[in-house]
């Protein structure tokens, strides 16, 4: 009864495609169920299934979902004498009800594909499909002006018995911002506006790229950019010439100074290095200053305070004497500009006592394998491999074993403590005393999914030297650190992202061949660079900020699109939550005081989370609960406002007795000159005619000369000026 209905229902398509060719389980049904999106996370693909049917999450255990079509709910997916009948095609072509919708109409080449497949007995041809080997994609990069608003996509498949075809309605198409551009079935993609947009492309075990500019029709564009200086600027300035877009103009001196010092110290600088530095007329004085910048010791002091977001130096993990050692081992690695594949080497291979050996303090923050695979692909790599840990990564080649596989090379890691080093004996995690950080026995991870019992073996690498794992770690930080133009491409991401706002690839943490650097070009150049001056910090820092890219005014050029990536103009951004407090101290002169700290220690240097500091947590310090940038958030809030306005840390430094305006006050400055000594502190700069008139006019009409300079200098303070680095 039940065929004879479905039979009815199935008016719209032919009874079979007896002129279709033949069709591969492998090839040609596995991606297809892709495509559709039927096996994606929000469809069957779940890890429930939807209306009790479950296939593997994008096709990657195409014999599980053999079983599942074939033999599940009595063989009622298939019907093998009445292809047209089979629910497998009636539900997707929408002839019965589908919560999914309507995924391909019931004549087109899928159904057909379905119907021919089923009709010839819905077999796996495990053994005589040719192997997929690569995919190509075309146009794997293209720049169409307007009205052109459309581009046709192709990909071709080469299999390993030397055949090739083309399988673009076979494959799934992921948009890196569906804003920008929309894809059909057959690859075609359109803009929805003007901008750029990847095209990831996925057929089975094959991924490809295309990346696409949408550009408006410029006729009379004219390159007015400055010439190159070194090989950022080359390649830069050669990606905004293809956009026809041009950058803005330099930024002026005391701009560029803020920003240098902000960039490369965390700290201002004062006002009587603000006024050699606007008063020296060298042209090299920039490349100078660079130079000495980092050279200086709040270089390092700033830099670890970077490292320690990502190595999650925080209290309850490392102790509180714990958390000093390791920023003062970071801050002295930097310090000497020790090379940055030996500091990760350190790290990741680090044994021994955490106060002794502050690099081991790694595996104490991480005290489990998979946790300690997931930071470490993360940090020292730049890839998310958590999806890996129940599935096959959906928008990358890692699969499950390369994340048990890594994650097995900290298998065999042990801790042990003192009987008095917890504070908290119900948290495992919380120890306030040293650690000794060992390894024991043979190293191995338990596949849950195969059940298969993996070693040690980093992802996409070789299987390490060691038949037992015993020295695992030893031998994935070899790895990880010679040779491996990964790191080096994440090092050279992050430093840039740090110096200019955003990574060439972002976030910049997330490597994937979706996810393509905005401008491929120049990231390889940065690495090539990098490794070049023996992966040191400093040379890096140096050669991006001598840049003309790095030093251009941060507002765009009139009627220039304002795409962040493409680096057009400095980026302008909120001070980080440290720098901030810093710079308030600095411009009234009135250090904070922490907790058990040396006085006069800068916000950048404390080890820690810093969680007595109310100011910090508003303004985004991170708790350090997490190995990505992402946590430290540059958003604006209610609350930072009220801190500006009127909370404790800006208002006791201003009614300071003896703050900068008190001892200005004292000396009998004049006022104009207290003013400019003001304004070279918060900003870098003399101020205007018109600022001056309006600030010293105040400050005569105040009660009080001294109410009248609090009140100038809270101005100064709450002003985007000072509040951004621009």
């Amino acid at each position: 009864m039940t065929s004879t209905i479905l039979l009815l229902l199935a008016s719209t398509a032919s009874a079979a495609d007896a002129d279709a060719p033949g069709v591969s389980y492998r090839n040609d049904i596995v991606p297809l169920l892709s495509s559709a999106g039927c096996n994606m996370g929000a469809c069957h693909g779940n890890a429930s299934g939807k209306g009790g049917f479950k296939l593997s999450l994008r096709g990657d255990d195409p014999a599980f979902d053999l079983r599942v079509l074939t033999r599940e709910s009595f063989g009622r997916r298939i019907c093998a004498e009445q292809p047209d009948s089979s629910l497998i095609v009636l539900k997707p072509t929408g002839q019965v009800p589908h919560e999914g919708g309507i995924r391909f109409a019931a004549s087109s080449p899928e159904a057909k594909a379905l119907r021919a497949w089923i009709a010839g007995g819905a077999a796996d041809d495990l053994a005589t499909a040719p192997r997929l080997r690569s995919i190509a994609v075309e146009p794997a990069v293209q720049i169409v002006t307007d009205p052109v608003r459309s581009v046709q996509l192709r990909v071709v498949a080469a299999f390993e018995d030397g055949s090739s075809r083309d399988v673009t309605r076979q494959c799934a198409f992921d948009l890196s911002d569906p804003t920008v551009a929309e894809v059909s079935v057959s690859g075609l993609v359109r803009a929805r506006r003007l901008g750029e947009v990847a095209v990831a492309v996925r057929y089975l075990k094959g991924r490809g790229v295309s990346r696409l500019t949408f550009l408006p029709d410029r006729p009379s564009f004219d390159w007015h950019g400055p010439p190159p200086v070194n090989v950022v600027d080359e390649q830069v300035f050669a990606r905004l010439r293809s956009l026809r877009v041009n950058p803005s103009p330099p930024a002026a001196d005391h701009a560029f100074l803020r920003r240098s010092y902000l960039d490369a110290t965390g700290r201002l600088p004062s006002p009587d290095e603000a006024r050699a530095f606007l008063a020296d007329t060298d042209a090299g004085k920039r490349t100078r200053l660079v130079e000495a910048l980092v050279a200086r010791p709040e270089f390092a002091d700033f830099w670890a305070l970077k490292w320690a977001d990502l190595l999650r130096n925080e209290e309850k993990t490392m102790g509180d004497k714990g958390v000093w050692v390791f920023q003062r081992w970071l801050r002295d690695a930097i310090a000497a500009d020790v090379p940055l594949d030996e500091i990760a080497r350190r790290i990741v291979a680090g044994r021994g006592s955490t106060w002794s050996n502050p690099p081991a303090s790694f595996h104490r923050t991480n005290r489990d394998p998979t946790t300690a695979a997931e930071s470490v692909a993360q940090v020292f790599l730049g890839i998310r491999l958590q999806c890996a840990r129940c599935h096959n990564h959906p928008f990358d080649d890692w699969t499950q074993d390369d994340y048990y596989g890594l994650a097995a090379c900290f298998s065999n890691v042990r801790r042990k403590e003192p009987s008095n080093a917890r504070s908290d004996k119900l948290d495992s995690h919380e120890i306030n005393g040293d650690e000794i950080i060992f390894t024991s026995g043979p190293a191995s991870m338990l596949q849950p999914r195969t059940r298969e019992r993996l070693a040690p073996r980093p992802p996409g690498g070789p299987a390490l030297a060691s038949g037992d794992g015993s020295r695992a770690l030893d031998e994935l930080a070899d790895w990880l650190t010679r040779g491996n133009r990964q790191f080096a491409r994440n090092l050279a991401n992050r430093v840039w992202f740090h110096l200019m706002g955003r990574g060439l690839v972002e976030p910049v943490d997330d490597f994937r061949a979706s996810n393509p650097p905005s401008n491929p070009e120049l990231l390889e150049a940065l690495t090539d660079e990098l490794i070049a001056r023996g992966m040191r910090l400093r040379p890096l820092v140096v050669l991006i900020m001598s840049s003309h890219a790095y030093q251009l005014d941060g507002r765009p050029v009139g009627g220039e699109d304002d795409d962040p990536s493409t680096h057009a103009h400095a980026s302008v951004r909120l001070l980080p939550a440290e720098v901030l407090l810093d710079a308030i101290s600095q411009v009234t002169d009135v250090p904070d005081r922490y907790k058990e700290a040396p006085a006069r220690l800068r916000a950048v240097q404390l080890p820690g989370i810093g969680a007595e500091n109310p100011f910090l947590k508003v303004f985004g310090k991170p708790e350090r609960l997490l190995t990505c940038e992402c946590e430290r958030t540059d958003s604006t809030t209610l609350a930072q406002a009220f801190q500006m306005i009127n909370g404790p840390s800006v208002r006791k430094k201003l009614a300071h007795p003896e703050n900068r305006i008190g001892r200005l006050l004292n000396a009998r400055t004049p006022p104009d000159q207290i003013l400019e000594e003001l304004y070279l502190a918060a900003l870098c700069r003399k101020p205007t005619v018109v600022e001056s008139r309006a600030i010293l006019q105040h400050v005569r009409s105040s009660s009080s000369p001294t109410e009248g300079w609090r009140d100038a200098a809270w101005a100064i303070l709450n002003s985007k000026e000072f509040l951004l680095r621009h």
